[in-house]
């Protein structure tokens, strides 16, 4: 097995909220940088996130995992944050990793993260490729969680939602604000190829959400349906499977930096 090693970083992410990052790197010069972002009330530090970037690494790719405001090691309150800022966020991981070591090639995200890396490859030029893990097509999709918490937000009314027996503050502007993005739209001006992963019987993301991001994307796309998993990816060898087939499709066509 290919030795890695990893780096402690902080950047400045939205509302100027210093976000926390891991920086694996691989043992030879990269192949090509990659932002991982996680899944929605995650961390970089969920076993989807750091099996993936540590294996990601042993095949010789820098993967910069880290942490949306609010959550995980990062600073804000996650109650402040929506959709739009985690937008803001990965595009300030991007900005990080061209100041500091290298404009990244290719964004991956898992479940909401996934959906966040395709909104902001539309406006990193960097960014060659784009890879979805369960993600939902459409933000909205999250509100799901929210049950009768739901009700209260679109009353003006702060409300809590439980994640995994966690709960967390939420105010209604979340709420509007993932009802203002409409993904079909903003992906037509996305021209990067995109690798979509579906989970077959996803607890959470339906199968259809891969199809209607194929559907939207104006780029060579393609979707690989995950089976014997969970939405989580929670089994190992699922998970090394995933990877294996990120980095053949990776290099099939090298994406090279700015």
């Amino acid at each position: 097995m290919n030795k890695t090693r990893t780096i402690k970083v902080n950047f400045l992410g939205s509302h100027h909220c210093q976000l926390a990052g891991r920086l694996e790197l691989p043992a030879a010069s990269p192949k090509a940088f990659i932002i991982f972002s996680h899944c929605f009330t995650c961390s970089k530090d969920i076993l989807t996130a750091y099996r993936s970037s540590r294996m990601l690494a042993q095949q010789g790719y820098a993967v910069l995992r880290y942490d949306f405001a609010g959550l995980g090691d990062s600073e804000g309150d996650f109650a402040n944050s929506n959709f739009s800022t985690t937008v803001e966020d990965c595009l300030a991981a991007i900005d990080f990793l061209a100041r500091n070591y290298h404009p990244p090639d290719v964004l991956i995200g898992h479940s909401l993260g996934g959906t966040t890396s395709l909104a902001a490859a539309v406006d990193a030029d960097c960014i060659k490729k784009v890879v979805t893990i369960a993600a939902p097509s459409q933000p909205a999709h999250v509100l799901h969680h929210f049950d009768h918490a739901l009700t209260l937000l679109e009353q003006g009314i702060a409300a809590s939602f439980e994640v995994a027996g966690k709960f967390y503050a939420i105010k209604s502007q979340f709420v509007s604000d993932v009802r203002q993005w409409d993904m079909s739209s903003v992906l037509t001006r996305l021209t990067r190829p995109a690798l979509l992963f579906s989970v077959e019987n996803d607890a959470l993301v339906s199968e259809q959400d891969a199809d209607e991001l194929k559907q939207w994307i104006h780029a060579d796309s393609t979707i690989i349906k995950l089976l014997h998993t969970d939405h989580l990816l929670s089994d190992k060898p699922a998970n090394a499977k995933l990877v294996k087939q990120i980095v053949t499709w990776l290099n099939a066509s090298t994406p090279t930096g700015c």
